[in-house]
């Protein structure tokens, strides 16, 4: 009699436990335990940029990153963790370049070209999971480098041609942002994702010579990065 109550009681608890799982993966977008890989891209753009960074504007923006979600009470847990890497390509507003800069001259500018600027970031991050049934919110807290790196700009005035030189930028970034995302076939997964960054990178001044000197306060030092970032794209796990 005993044994058999046990055996009921083992039965009820095996049950009860397999209802939860299938409560915690109701509510889990399909994503399971286990490693990951992310890639997306999107668009990035300057916010209240200072000194040079104002003379560039929004570009194309790609993410690579490893991700990790461990077990939780039902299933997945609710936090994992992230480790990405991202480039910019961010092209010159050249509008904002003449009204900006002075040549020594003194004269005007009438034009302006450049290669895209290249906006660097690694960082590791913390990522919250917010119970969903079928597509699940996320929230985003991350750390790391960001390095700015502007290519050279060519202008022209009634004199001629010349060039100046932006200097590059580094510093540490933090960034907070918010996703939402669906997983299925246990392997695969779609997301769309929006981000904040703010570099601190008070380093240096903006425009330099060769060729010029800055106007409307673009060479101040203490300049700060900031940027948002809009992306979608695919996670696959890993084996």
């Amino acid at each position: 009699m005993r044994s058999r109550l046990l055996l009921v009681v083992a039965v009820a608890l095996v049950a009860q436990v397999r209802v939860g799982h299938a409560q915690g993966d109701r509510f889990s977008g399909g994503l399971t335990e286990g490693d990951y890989v992310r890639l997306s891209a999107g668009v990035t753009n300057p916010v209240n940029a200072q000194g040079g960074f104002r003379d560039w504007k929004k570009g194309t923006g790609f993410n690579v990153a490893y991700e990790s979600w461990g077990t939780g009470d039902n299933g997945v847990g609710r936090a994992g963790f992230s480790l990405g890497f991202g480039y910019s390509a961010l092209p010159l507003d050249e509008a904002k370049f003449i009204a900006d800069f002075t040549p020594l001259s003194g004269e005007s500018v009438t034009k302006a070209t450049a290669g895209n600027g290249g906006l660097f970031e690694l960082n590791a991050g913390l990522n919250v999971r917010i119970p969903a049934p079928l597509v699940v919110p996320t929230v985003r807290l991350g750390v790391g480098y960001i390095g700015w790196r502007p290519q050279k700009v060519t202008y022209t005035t009634a004199s001629g041609t010349a060039t100046a030189k932006q200097q590059s930028r580094n510093g540490a970034e933090l960034t907070i942002g918010g996703g939402l995302e669906r997983h299925f076939a246990k392997r695969f997964g779609i997301f769309g994702e929006a981000n904040y960054v703010y570099g601190y990178t008070s380093l240096g001044q903006s425009s330099a010579t060769p060729g010029g000197i800055c106007a409307n306060n673009g060479c101040d030092v203490l300049k700060n990065t900031s940027v948002t970032t809009i992306r979608g794209g695919l996670t696959v796990k890993l084996p």
